[in-house]
């Protein structure tokens, strides 16, 4: 289990308002995304410690949980996320997360500070500029479209005008509002309705980066769990085949 999770500075001359800049910044992520994961009645309790003769950064969980241990696990796949170049909000960051990471890629200068690292495993992971630049597409972005997939159940159907039906993303819970481009693909529509389905097309997103609605050409049905074979089932297979 994870229970800390470090920040280290790559600085040749790190002053005092630098050093309480990125300490603040990194902490507003942690406990920012220890909020939106439990909740401002179950947050991560969190030592701060700082290593003697270094600028290594840490915090220390005091109460050592799977909860806890997702928290930190959340907070480095969010900064994996925009370090990657990823314009689209992680998981449990929100707009107050994505601001402190770039104030965080903002005190890399090249000169002073070359690079920032952080940890929760067994090495260091680099930041550089990219967080900074991430981070400030998310902030200034604007609506967009492009083509790809969405996952999720579809849980209601309109046809007043034309057909219309919402399918809620199994990544973000949310609804996303789909339109056909074919009669195929909305007939589809109808036999998979309350049924979990991969929607292919053309997707428009929020300035938060994540989809608001899809002009569907194709619906793929997922098969439902009774459908699918047992363990037995596919111990049997496997061993005829063996």
């Amino acid at each position: 289990m994870s229970e800390q999770i470090e920040l280290k500075i790559d600085a040749t001359k790190l002053t005092p308002e630098k050093f309480v800049n990125a300490a603040k910044s990194f902490f507003l992520i942690v406990e920012g995304v220890a909020s939106n994961f439990a909740g401002e009645d179950d947050t991560l309790q969190l030592v701060v410690e700082v290593d003697k003769g270094s600028a290594i950064l840490r915090g220390r969980a005091t109460n050592p949980t799977a909860k806890a241990d997702q928290v930190i696990d959340a907070v480095c796949s969010g900064l994996r996320s925009l370090q990657s170049g990823s314009r689209t909000i992680p998981n449990w960051f929100t707009i107050k997360e994505v601001q402190a990471s770039k104030n965080l890629g903002d005190l890399i200068d090249g000169e002073h500070i070359q690079s920032i690292f952080f940890k929760n495993g067994a090495g260091y992971e680099p930041l550089s500029k990219r967080l900074s630049e991430s981070a400030d597409a998310i902030l200034n972005a604007q609506c967009y479209q492009a083509f790809g997939s969405v996952e999720g159940k579809i849980d209601s159907i309109s046809d007043k005008n034309t057909l219309i039906c919402s399918i809620t993303d199994s990544i973000y819970q949310r609804e996303i509002t789909c339109y056909f481009t074919n009669t195929e693909a909305a007939e589809e529509a109808v036999i998979g309705f309350r049924k979990r389905v991969l929607a292919d097309g053309l997707i428009r997103y929020g300035k938060d980066g994540r989809p608001t609605s899809i002009s569907v050409h194709k619906i793929r049905i997922f098969p439902d769990e009774s459908d699918l074979p047992t363990v037995e089932q596919v111990q049997e297979i496997y061993q005829h085949y063996a």
